[in-house]
């Protein structure tokens, strides 16, 4: 099996996951004891994630744009880093916003039995810009 993919091929989903607001997809990429933590929050497994991503929906529409990676492949586990910038569109009174967050997702991603799914991926938030969005015609 090659594995040079699967870090590039796990991001991608979970990015089209959280875009398509399908959120129980996500247990095709996680294995059930998978955890994450970030600024204020942690979770402990897939189905709590799974439950914490519902405040995704307050945005009109997210975009999630997945950049460079770097990591290691040590043995059925890798260690690795995705880059992304996640924008979130939403609307304040009449004036449509984007809230964008560069973001450095520190990954582990197991294979078992063939099967490559995240065991945790923890994320950085590096900045965020939020600012109104001109509109065509306006």
């Amino acid at each position: 099996m090659d594995k040079s993919r699967i870090p590039a091929d796990l991001a991608a989903q979970y990015a089209r996951i959280v875009d398509d607001r399908e959120f129980g997809r996500m247990t095709e990429i996680m294995w059930p004891e998978f955890s994450q933590q970030g600024p204020g929050f942690a979770t402990d497994s897939c189905e709590a994630f799974i439950a914490g991503l519902e405040f995704l929906r307050r945005y009109e529409r997210t975009f999630h744009l997945v950049g460079n990676q770097s990591g290691v492949w040590e043995g059925e586990s890798y260690r690795g880093e995705t880059y992304c910038v996640a924008s979130h569109l939403y609307r304040d009174g009449e004036v449509l916003r984007k809230m964008d967050m560069a973001i450095r997702y520190r990954e582990l991603i197991e294979l078992r039995d063939g099967v490559a799914r995240y065991r945790s991926r923890d994320l950085d938030v590096v900045w965020t810009e939020d600012r109104a969005l001109e509109q065509p015609g306006v």
